[in-house]
């Protein structure tokens, strides 16, 4: 047994929550929910609290957690004949018949490789005798086909019934990837033929039985989809250390750049009165005073005015603080701000994206800038001391004078409302399902040259937090996003060089994956510079689907 106190914050491996779920585990099925980073990043995931507390309502089902551990713990895991393991009754992953990792960033993948390292699993799917690996959350499976059993594509809520019964019902591995791959939303990279000729992707069955195009799942109905009332409660604290309640999935406008809205398609919301309700239960259960009412545009939930109106005095009575991500400046100048006035700790984003109208128009970002400057003199009586606002570069048809209008706006926008402004400016990427992903990538010497002449022109700005991304980290996740299956060998040679926790500036080294590429002879260009209507994905349904909506 492995003394935790010997390591960094033991409170990531305790598994000693408040509201955790522990169940013996003879005559059930054992389900690991590994995520590809750290405790305090992994347990402020919305979708690994749903997976866990979902499968664990199922009386045959045992459904624990392991998180990416913190650098000492895996030293002494590699040195050692122990292995990684499950938070709740610390049994090592081998002895589960099913990992599950939801992995939500490309640049987590290596972390992926890790964790089965550490827990004594086969890297590659075709080496596992029994262990079953399913990987959610991920747009394009492709480069990460030779190391897993199954992805689940899509929201799991809505087949997990059919998951479970298929596990019960099916006694052995072989038996159980044959049932899935005939199961809307769940992908089995061995059950298919997949090659590349004259530039063109080709997807073949191997079994009559098995279902192609993949068709991406979703819940149906919010309002009964299942949420964890008796909220998991950290010992320790965790990034986004709050309740998120989701009040939509899906998003109502058609941005040109973002991949989230046609990933999660189509817009369904959640009635204020399974809203409140629960509120009232996680508050109940768990005491939290942070809550985040959820969607990629909080303001365009229909119900917004009225949810507020209702929560105004529960909120109040209990001092609960409130964020609302990613609001319209139109409903903040309009009545959003008075609602928000009295709550304590409210805080506001702006994703504006770009700071001139043309460029504004092109993303198809309707934004009345005139607005949003008059919402700045409102702002100032929100009881919050700072706002943050979302910028990009390297976008199609972006001109000089855009990267120079990012200052004038931000130095405006801090003049007029008094507040400390943050200021995050992220690299356009041409990511799978987004109506941009036939555009190419600018070139990366351009993307230096601009991210420069940002710094330069923010330079002389005063009382900003200013972040912006870095070129080669996000070349690295653009690259992974757009690659096809012969990308997995570059993943696994980078890993067996060293490369891990790419996400972290300090941990992420561009030569091992430009060595790993040169060593399986892949020019990265041919993904980012791919404008074709055949990708690596093309196999999965919803694309077609997705870009013809109106």
């Amino acid at each position: 047994m492995i003394n935790l106190t010997n390591f960094q914050r033991p409170q990531r491996y305790v598994g000693n929550e408040w509201n955790v779920i522990k169940k013996p585990h003879q005559g059930k099925i054992k389900i690991c929910l590994a995520y590809p980073d750290l405790y305090e990043i992994g347990m402020s995931n919305l979708g690994l609290r749903i997976i866990y507390g979902l499968l664990n309502e199922y009386p045959d089902i045992v459904c624990e957690r392991s998180f990416l551990p913190g650098s000492d713990l895996i030293i002494h895991l590699s040195q050692s004949q122990d292995k990684l393991f499950s938070l709740e009754s610390k049994t090592p992953l081998s002895e589960f018949e099913v990992i599950g990792v939801n992995i939500g960033h490309e640049l987590n993948y290596t972390n992926f490789l890790k964790i089965l390292d550490l827990g004594g699993i086969p890297i590659y799917a075709n080496q596992r005798a029994d262990n079953i690996v399913v990987v959610s959350s991920v747009s394009n499976p492709e480069p990460l086909a030779d190391f897993v059993d199954v992805f689940y594509i899509g929201e799991f809520e809505e087949n997990s019934k059919i998951f479970v019964d298929i596990l019960k019902n099916c006694k052995s591995k072989p038996e159980r990837l044959r049932a899935l791959a005939g199961q809307e939303g769940f992908y089995v990279p061995s059950m298919y033929n997949f090659y590349r000729k004259a530039n063109t992707y080709f997807f073949e069955k191997k079994y009559p039985d098995v279902s192609l195009p993949i068709k991406r799942a979703y819940v149906r109905d919010l309002d009964t989809s299942y949420v964890p009332t008796k909220w998991l409660t950290p010992h320790t604290e965790i990034t986004h250390d709050r309740v998120p309640i989701e009040l939509a999935r899906g998003c109502p406008r058609r941005c040109t750049f973002c991949q989230a809205r046609d990933v999660y398609f189509p817009y369904r919301q959640r009635k204020v009165e399974t809203v409140k309700r629960l509120v009232r239960q996680i508050y109940e259960t768990s005491g939290y005073e942070e809550f985040s009412f959820l969607a990629l545009s909080a303001s365009d939930y229909s119900h917004i005015e009225a949810l507020l109106d209702e929560m105004y005095p529960f909120f109040l009575k209990h001092q609960i603080g409130l964020s609302l991500p990613s609001l319209r400046v139109d409903d903040l100048i309009t009545v959003l701000h008075k609602k928000l006035l009295k709550l304590k700790k409210s805080s506001l984003t702006l994703a504006v994206e770009a700071a001139r109208d043309p460029l504004r128009n092109r993303l198809n970002k309707e934004i009345d800038i005139k607005k949003l400057f008059e919402a700045a003199k409102v702002i100032k009586h929100l009881g919050t001391r700072r706002i943050k606002i979302y910028f990009m570069f390297g976008l199609p048809g972006e001109e000089e004078e855009d990267l120079l209008a990012m200052r004038d706006f931000v130095n405006k926008l801090r003049s007029e409302s008094g507040l400390m402004v943050g200021v995050s400016i992220n690299i356009f990427i041409p990511k799978p399902f987004s109506i941009w992903s036939d555009q190419k990538m600018e070139t990366e010497s351009n993307l230096n040259r601009k991210r420069q002449s940002i710094l330069n022109n923010f330079s002389r700005v005063r009382n900003i937090k200013l972040s912006v991304a870095s070129v080669k980290n996000i070349l690295l996740e653009a690259i992974i996003s757009r690659a096809d299956r012969k990308f997995s060998e570059v993943i696994y040679k980078a890993y067996s060089k060293g490369a891990i926790m790419d996400g972290y500036s300090e941990h992420f080294n561009w030569q091992i994956w430009e060595e790993a590429m040169a060593d399986s002879d892949i020019d990265y260009n041919d993904y980012l510079n791919n404008t074709s209507d055949n990708y690596p994905w093309s196999f999965i349904e919803s694309a077609k689907v997705i870009n013809s909506c109106k």
